[in-house]
């Protein structure tokens, strides 16, 4: 059978990923876990699981994007935030020989990823536009967007694509159709009368946003002046994405993280380069 030049490098990444993915489902992903914080008070045994299960699915969303984008096992990685490592310490274990970036507002958290993980500790701050972290091959963003309002969102897309090397891509999860129905018909986000505020929103302009409680988000997100549950509309994000001739879309799978998010892949080079 003849095959073209493409289809043969996407079949020597497919092997290339399988080994490094057999590699690493038999690996041991470190488990351990920072006292302080604040996200990872497990009352189950189920909710620890669940924990690194979210973990390991982030680790699929990467190698996945990869092997649609053609790119070779990234050089470079930068989790943006890393938070206490739910998803880092599994991309350690993925790419062991990879420089894993861990970027985070809170330096608790950037200390305990670079302690455990061997991350390159990188501080950010709320405001995107001033952080500046150099050139990664892949820029995992895991539930981040998901808690900004609009013109934060925009800038944390752009901090991302000047973040990407010439051939990097970035992987970004967000709240979008689904968590409607997850607000009416499973578990709470927040409470209804706040979570309407922004579904009024969503549903008239295709993106909402509402603070979370203040007192809420004094005890567990101090460091942020604005932070709660923002909604993105598949057709919204994409007219934004639009706007940014910069990049190519890549990928976008609604409910592809955790059964819940969506996620969205875009890259370098630029779509008319």
């Amino acid at each position: 059978m003849i095959i073209g030049s493409r289809a043969q490098r996407f079949s020597r990444r497919i092997d290339e990923y399988a080994i490094l993915w057999e590699r690493y489902i038999s690996s041991e992903v470190d488990q351990t876990l920072d006292p302080a914080d604040k996200e990872n008070k497990f009352e189950n045994e189920w909710q620890r699981n669940h924990y690194f299960e979210v973990g390991a699915d982030a680790a699929r969303l990467v190698v996945q994007a990869l092997l649609t984008a053609g790119r070779p096992a990234p050089a470079r990685l930068l989790d943006f935030p890393c938070g206490s490592g739910r998803v880092t310490r599994h991309f350690r274990a993925l790419f062991p020989e990879a420089e894993i970036g861990g970027c985070d507002l809170y330096q608790n958290h950037v200390e305990f990823c670079s302690r455990h993980f061997a991350t390159t500790p990188l501080q950010s701050t709320e405001n995107f536009d001033d952080l500046d972290v150099g050139a990664w091959d892949v820029v995992f963003c895991g539930s981040l967007l998901t808690h900004l309002p609009e013109p934060l969102f925009w800038k944390a897309i752009r901090f991302i694509e000047r973040s990407l090397s010439p051939d990097g891509i970035a992987v970004v999860t967000l709240e979008g159709r689904h968590v409607v129905h997850i607000q009416d018909h499973k578990w709470k986000l927040i409470d209804d009368d706040l979570f309407n505020i922004a579904r009024g929103q969503y549903e008239k302009e295709g993106f909402g946003f509402v603070n979370y409680d203040a007192k809420f988000r004094q005890a567990s997100f101090n460091a942020q002046e604005t932070y709660g549950v923002a909604l993105t509309r598949p057709d919204w994000l994409m007219n934004g994405m639009l706007q940014m001739p910069s990049v190519r879309i890549l990928d976008f799978t609604e409910r592809a993280w955790d059964d819940h998010q969506d996620v969205l892949v875009f890259g370098k080079p630029a779509i008319n380069a």
